[in-house]
C-alpha cells in the first residue's frame, strides 16, 4: 500500500490547484497561506507555501504551457 509523503501530497495538489486555477493558481495558494498564517496555522502556512512555491518554481519552468497561461486572464 502507497501512502504519500508530504512532499507527494504538496506536488499532487500543486498540480491540481494549477490546473484547476490556471495564472491566477499562485496568488490564490499565497492567499490561502496569509490568510491561514493570520489566523494562527502555521503548519497549515507552511504547507500553502510550498505549494505556491512549486506552482511557482517547478511547475512553470519556461514551457509553453507556462507562456500561454501568462497570457490568460483568470
Amino acid at each position: 500500500m502507497w501512502v504519500p509523503s508530504q512532499e507527494d501530497v504538496v506536488d499532487i495538489f500543486a498540480r491540481h490547484f494549477e490546473a484547476l486555477h490556471r495564472s491566477g493558481s499562485v496568488q490564490r495558494a499565497r492567499q490561502t497561506a496569509n490568510s491561514l498564517k493570520e489566523r494562527g496555522d502555521h503548519e497549515g502556512h507552511s504547507i500553502w507555501r510550498r505549494v505556491a512555491d512549486k506552482i511557482e518554481n517547478d511547475l512553470r519552468r519556461d514551457r509553453p504551457l507556462t507562456r500561454r497561461r501568462l497570457m490568460e486572464r483568470t
